[in-house]
Formats: structure tokens, C-alpha cells, sequence
């Protein structure tokens, strides 16, 4: 068995092959990036028996790839007993810095550790070498469309549109409703799809006009 200090030492050229220049501005390429930084964190905190998990916008690019490009992975780390000394000596090992809320590498690259369990199924993907746990696609499909209706971010509602195209027929339908009707968005949801079943250019004037009306029958 590999010892732990083969490990990290490994795993350190790993990251430097994978992001050491950047990542890539190609959103197809940086999926790719985002997947190979997600199987070495795996394989970096099962040693320490702590289970990662990518959510949020890496886990978008890994269901859609080419659909959205983020600023940075976050996981969410769990294993028993007090996971924040066990994660911090593995951040280390592998040469990261603590900079406020991330995990930061080279200057490159940015992990945010979510500090709250999975909400959601998750599922076992490998990409390339790269094997890893990701919530499954209904999950950030869900929380984009929430943040669409209540944060009223239009750029959520943007990427929510683009999952929808990519999800089209691979859906947990009854699931994601079930999520959706919890959190009184539903009728979003369903707005966004009428967008996107439409064929028609979005503006982000017109995903505000559609929290407008959201919120106006809301009210009513």
C-alpha cells in the first residue's frame, strides 16, 4: 500500500499537471479540470476516511459540460468525529493555503469546503482517471432554480434554462418537484421550461420580467 507521504507527493504532481498553468477559460476543458481536481481530493481525504463530495457549480459542469464555467470547487467533506483538524492537515499535505473561506493552490485554484451535510441524492462518477462522488443532477438543478425565485439572481434563472436543455428526458422528475414544491418554486421552474420550450433568445430583462410576474401572483 502506498504510504501517506507517496500519497500527497503524488498527488501534489497531479494537481501541478492538472492546474499548475490555470485553469482552462474553455468551460468544456475546465469540466475536465474541475472532475481531475474532484478525483484527487478523493483520493487525498479517504485516507484521512473523510468522504467528498462536489456540489454547486462544479457539480454543474460535471452533469453539463460546456454549459457553465465556476470560480471555484466546493465540496462538502464528512467522516466521523471532528472533521475541520482532519481536512486542514490534508489541505496542507497536498500544499494548499487557507485565503478567508478557501483552500487555495498555486493561486490557481480555489476549494470552498460547504459546511452543511449533502442536501440531495448523490451518485459514483469516473471521468477520465478521475473517480468521484457528486450530487446528482437534480440537485444544483434545484438550487439554481430556488436562488432564481428567491434571490432573484437572473443569472441563476440562466442556468437553470441551460441544465433543463442538457437534463431534457434524464430527469428524476418527481423528485425535483417534490424538492421544488418545498421551496415554493415550482411555479419557476415550470416558467423556466415554458422559456425554454419557447426556442426564443433570453434576455436577462426578460428572466427579471418573469420574477416579476412570479412574485406579483405570488402577492396576489
Amino acid at each position: 500500500m502506498e504510504t501517506s507521504d507517496a500519497l500527497y507527493s503524488r498527488l501534489r504532481q497531479e494537481l501541478d499537471a492538472l492546474v499548475g498553468n490555470g485553469l482552462s477559460a474553455d468551460p468544456a476543458t475546465h469540466a475536465l479540470q474541475v472532475a481531475g481536481v474532484a478525483g484527487i481530493l478523493t483520493q487525498a481525504f479517504e485516507r484521512a476516511a473523510l468522504r467528498v463530495t462536489l456540489v454547486g457549480g462544479g457539480a454543474i459542469e460535471i452533469h453539463a459540460p460546456g454549459t457553465y464555467l465556476s470560480h471555484d470547487v466546493d465540496v462538502v467533506l464528512e467522516g466521523p468525529g471532528d472533521v475541520g483538524p482532519k481536512a486542514e492537515r490534508v489541505f496542507r499535505e497536498l500544499g494548499f493555503t487557507r485565503v478567508h473561506r478557501h483552500w487555495v493552490y498555486r493561486d490557481t485554484l480555489f476549494v470552498e469546503t460547504v459546511p452543511r451535510p449533502v442536501a440531495g441524492p448523490t451518485e459514483l462518477v469516473q471521468i477520465g482517471n478521475a473517480r468521484f462522488r457528486v450530487v446528482q443532477k437534480e440537485v444544483p438543478l434545484r438550487d439554481r432554480v430556488v436562488g432564481f425565485k428567491h434571490w432573484q439572481v437572473t443569472a441563476y434563472g440562466a442556468e437553470a434554462m441551460a441544465m433543463i436543455v442538457a437534463f431534457a428526458g434524464e430527469l428524476d422528475e418527481p423528485w425535483l418537484r417534490d424538492e421544488l414544491r418545498r421551496e415554493d418554486s415550482l411555479d419557476a421552474f415550470e416558467a423556466l421550461r415554458t422559456l425554454v420550450e419557447a426556442d426564443e433568445e433570453v434576455t436577462e430583462e426578460a428572466l427579471r420580467d418573469l420574477l416579476d410576474r412570479l412574485h406579483r401572483r405570488q402577492g396576489g
